[in-house]
């Protein structure tokens, strides 16, 4: 697994209700753009607030659409026993991997526990389980335990480069999921990242990952530093996970063809100034 992947929102209607046809056509969209694989029913992709069937009947649309390109399932419950259902319904399927996040309501976890949690997924999963690494809205994955059992290796959605460091140190591997990082990370080895931001600028952020790799380090960071100039016009440094995502919702909706709809409640949705919408709009075209 190495390359850009996109964590893509989902759409919603009026009613609240998944909008299945526009989650569809903005996963085709995506990938038609150049992201290397799709990482469905995270953060972005508001996966806690998805019942069960609904993150199978997405899925299932998703690899319809995916030619060949990595799909890679997000599993955020507190249910041990939901988790374990998801993934047997994703045994018999072409994924690439799933990746899964520690029920976390209780807390804290010990490291213990946790790796006991990881090595019993393993057991359960046919395909590569990627943990989910995100300590502001569930837990911290410690080095300690992704290395300690047969998991593929972590999404770091930290926030810290530090961390990402000694998971590599720890020949862990990484999937960087703080998109400002995202350079950074590959040049320490990372693997990859799954990055928010590709929901907007999916070309633009799948050429940050071609350029290193390509070996152009200088075209890398420029890229990557226009996107993070363009998005800090939306994304204040004070938002939260939920404020962040309905601000790229919502600008993904004015410059982007496939309308996702609002945030689902009881999440708040984000509403764009008409004068920062101009503004928007004329920057996405430079």
């Amino acid at each position: 697994m190495r390359g850009l992947f996109i964590p893509q929102l989902t759409a919603f209607n009026k009613n609240q209700r998944v909008d299945y046809l526009a989650t569809k056509e903005h996963g085709a969209w995506l990938l038609e753009k150049g992201a290397y694989g799709l990482v469905p029913f995270g953060t972005f992709g508001e996966g806690s607030a998805l019942s069960l069937s609904e993150k199978k009947r997405i899925t299932n649309d998703l690899l319809t659409i995916s030619n060949g390109k990595l799909v890679i399932p997000t599993v955020i419950s507190n249910s041990l026993e939901e988790i374990c259902e998801y993934i047997e319904f994703a045994n018999s399927l072409p994924i690439e991997a799933v990746m899964v996040s520690p029920p976390s309501y209780f807390r804290p976890i010990s490291d213990e526990k946790m790796i006991e949690f990881y090595r019993f997924i393993c057991q359960k999963s046919l395909h590569p389980v990627l943990a989910y690494s995100i300590p502001a809205t569930a837990v911290r994955v410690p080095s300690v335990v992704a290395s300690s059992t047969p998991v593929w290796g972590v999404k770091d959605s930290s926030g810290d480069i530090a961390l990402a460091t000694e998971f590599l140190k720890d020949k862990v591997k990484v999937l960087i999921g703080t998109d400002r990082l995202l350079v950074d990370a590959l040049k320490l080895g990372a693997s990859g990242g799954i990055c928010g931001l590709g929901n907007l600028f999916p070309d633009r952020m799948a050429s940050v990952y071609r350029s290193f790799a390509g070996g152009k380090v200088e075209e890398s960071e420029a890229t990557l530093a226009t996107i993070l100039n363009f998005t800090s016009r939306f994304l204040l440094p004070e938002f939260g996970f939920g404020e962040s995502i309905a601000a790229a919702k919502a600008v993904s909706n004015l410059i982007n063809p496939i309308n996702l709809g609002e945030m689902r409640l009881p999440s708040a949705s984000y509403q764009l100034s008409e004068q920062l919408k101009s503004e928007l709009i004329a920057l996405a075209k430079e």
